[in-house]
């Protein structure tokens, strides 16, 4: 079963994934807990600040957007635009209305140059 998000958590996501467009390490850090943690196919990070400090180093255009929560958890499936377009879902936690992990899916053959589609 799909349920709402709270006004609250959506404005979470909203200051989130503009931080990370404007790279704006306050707005990314405030939709954290400060014990958030990240796991991916390429990296991890057991810290907020470290997980804050990756994306602000990190260059790419959210595309094609599509959500669907759950309780605590959102599934945000979407394209990654870095030139090379590459099809990602990441699993959010949500503890209160900040997110408390996030877990990345895609293939990271396809970060290998040739390979993106």
């Amino acid at each position: 079963m799909t349920t709402a998000l709270s006004s609250a958590r959506q404005k979470t996501i909203e200051t989130f994934y503009h931080g990370a467009t404007i790279k704006n390490r306050e707005q990314i850090r405030a939709a954290l807990t400060d014990d958030f943690t990240f796991k991916g196919p390429m990296m991890a990070f057991d810290t907020p600040d470290s997980f804050v400090e990756s994306l602000l180093g990190f260059d790419g255009k959210v595309t094609g957007s599509k959500m669907i929560a759950e309780g605590d958890t959102l599934v945000h499936q979407y394209v990654l635009d870095m030139g090379a377009k590459i099809p990602m879902c990441d699993v959010i936690e949500f503890r209160g209305d900040k997110f408390s992990s996030m877990v990345l899916y895609t293939d990271s053959k396809l970060f290998e140059p040739g390979n993106a589609h």
